[in-house]
């Protein structure tokens, strides 16, 4: 039981005619039209939850069959204990329960929920998957533990964001086992047998993301950070080789070593996270190229606060600015050599007349930007361009802010270097504002998305904006929003396609990157430092 995308708000009559209703009320003008009696409507929480445990069971079983693992049992997704009880609010005899008419529990429409928006399976040999190794470790556990716990607070809190149940306050249970999960989080860290096994480690990434869902203040994203150093703690107390010597531990690895790709200060260096996990993907190369712009923005920022006019300064800023420009060739290059079976497709362009737009008003209300519009052969392919994409754009900005201080007092914007710079970042803010609209469920002919068979999420329909490309696209949306060389058309189209995540989505840690409006200077000196 998952939300399923934006079905059909149609009457009862034109839905059985299957023809587009134009839903008005109290009854539907086509019926009367056609002097038909109108069937009505059916009630929000009814269309917005929809049973697919049989989908479910069929999706998991063919991606058992392809990496030749045993079956999925018959409940794969029940992770939540069903104990409605102590949850629910008073009886009102105004406000009918839709429990009547749901045969659904609660916990099995959440767990399904979670796993259909986040819970990313390969469906061949690439490894395309993301928390996946979500089903085997919930499967192992007790009813009593901190990954349970932590589990539960991230499907409560996404699908309260989402959704309201008669009788049932979500946000109030998500509250309750995040509490819970950080108990037994902070007792099993406790415990040098369990402290820094594979449960714990993922209990505490589950925790790094309900900030991310529900990011209730920007105070809040501090308890993010720390989630991340204790996760960076354990990987250091197991120790790469040990971690990446069985297939879940090498999973776990890899997601800790994507999240540090976010724009994290990067412990250890690109390569010691680089020699362990997924290596080989698509993914993978950008990750490792995401990771090396981080080094270089930490080392430009120590050369520049103390930066004299010294041989030995004016040299070693140079020599960064040699290393960022070969590092952009690099990122550049694989662009124009990626597979076929990765590469995105151009399904139309849009123009200011088709979305209705004037200069500079509506475009924070519209899907798709004037321009083109791709699709992607899957969401891990779209989100690893876009990692790409996003270290060119601020390697590009390292560059002009070194370009400009070699240069002074001269204008830096006469330079080779800026106007080099200035190509790329137009060039990749138009590429990755062209791939939002696919990321988020919008397809010009309002066809099914359906994937090319590299991965599937474990649960629902794939025609809906799922949470997981939304979760990672935030970064690529923030980046260009805050960006010196966006226009201010793009920079309204993105704050509106933040506030729909935050809103539609229900990831709310874009609220908050969305109401830092930073003043656009048009300096190198601080552009870099907001991105």
């Amino acid at each position: 039981m998952v939300y399923g995308g934006k079905p059909s708000r149609g009457c009862r009559t034109c839905r059985a005619r299957r023809i587009k209703c134009d839903e008005g009320k109290p009854t539907c003008k086509r019926c009367e039209k056609s002097r038909r009696e109108c069937g009505g409507y059916r009630p929000e929480f009814e269309i917005v939850h929809r049973d697919q445990t049989n989908s479910t069971l069929r999706r998991l079983r063919k991606t058992a069959d392809l990496q030749h693992q045993p079956s999925a049992s018959s409940s794969p997704f029940i992770f939540i204990q069903e104990d409605p009880q102590p949850w629910r609010r008073k009886e009102s005899s105004s406000s009918p329960s839709p429990e009547a008419a749901l045969t659904v529990p609660l916990a099995h429409r959440v767990s399904c929920y979670f796993a259909s928006n986040f819970i990313l399976l390969p469906l061949g040999s690439a490894p395309h998957g993301f928390m996946e190794y979500l089903v085997p470790l919930l499967e192992a556990e007790p009813p009593n533990s901190a990954l349970r716990y932590a589990f539960n607070a991230c499907a409560f809190a996404l699908l309260g964001n989402r959704a309201r149940a008669d009788r049932v306050n979500l946000a109030q249970l998500s509250l309750k086992e995040h509490t819970l999960a950080l108990a037994y989080t902070h007792r099993a860290l406790g415990q040098p047998a369990v402290a820094s096994n594979d449960s714990t480690l993922a209990a505490v990434l589950m925790l790094c993301l309900y900030e991310s869902i529900t990011a209730i203040k920007e105070s809040r994203m501090l308890a993010w950070r720390s989630h991340i150093d204790g996760a960076v703690h354990i990987i250091k107390t197991r120790g790469r080789d040990e971690m990446c010597r069985t297939r879940l531990g090498s999973l776990l690895f890899t997601a800790v070593s994507r999240v540090l790709s976010s724009g994290v200060p990067l412990p250890f260096g690109t390569e010691w996270w680089m020699s362990g996990g997924d290596t080989e993907s698509i993914f993978a190369a950008c990750q490792r190229f995401a990771l090396g712009y981080s080094e270089f923005r930490a080392e430009a920022n120590r050369l520049l606060a103390n930066a004299s006019r010294t041989p030995e300064c004016i040299a070693n800023i140079s020599r960064l600015a040699e290393r960022i420009q070969a590092l952009d060739y690099d990122i550049a290059n694989w662009l124009v050599s990626v597979p076929a079976r990765y590469r995105f497709t151009t399904v139309c362009w849009v123009s200011k007349d088709e979305l209705g737009l004037s200069d500079g008003v509506g475009y924070d209300e519209v899907q798709v930007f004037p321009g083109r519009v791709d699709r992607y052969p899957d969401f891990v392919s779209a989100m690893a361009w876009n990692l790409g994409r996003v270290s060119r754009l601020i390697l590009a900005s390292l560059t002009i802010r070194l370009t400009a201080w070699l240069c002074s007092p001269a204008d830096y914007r006469t330079t080779p270097e800026y106007e080099i710079a200035s190509r790329v970042c137009e060039g990749v803010i138009s590429e990755v504002i062209a791939s939002a609209p696919y990321q988020l469920g919008w397809h010009p002919d309002g066809k099914l998305l359906g994937h090319s068979g590299l991965s599937g999420f474990a649960c629902g329909e794939e025609n809906s904006h799922k949470a997981l490309p939304a979760l990672f696209l935030i970064w690529s949306l923030t980046c260009v929003k805050n960006h010196d060389m966006s226009t201010d058309e793009q920079r309204a189209w993105v704050k509106g396609r933040l506030k729909f995540i935050a809103d539609e989505v229900g990831l709310r840690y874009a609220t908050i990157v969305n109401e830092v409006n930073p003043v656009i200077y048009h300096s190198p000196a601080t552009s870099t430092d907001r991105i």
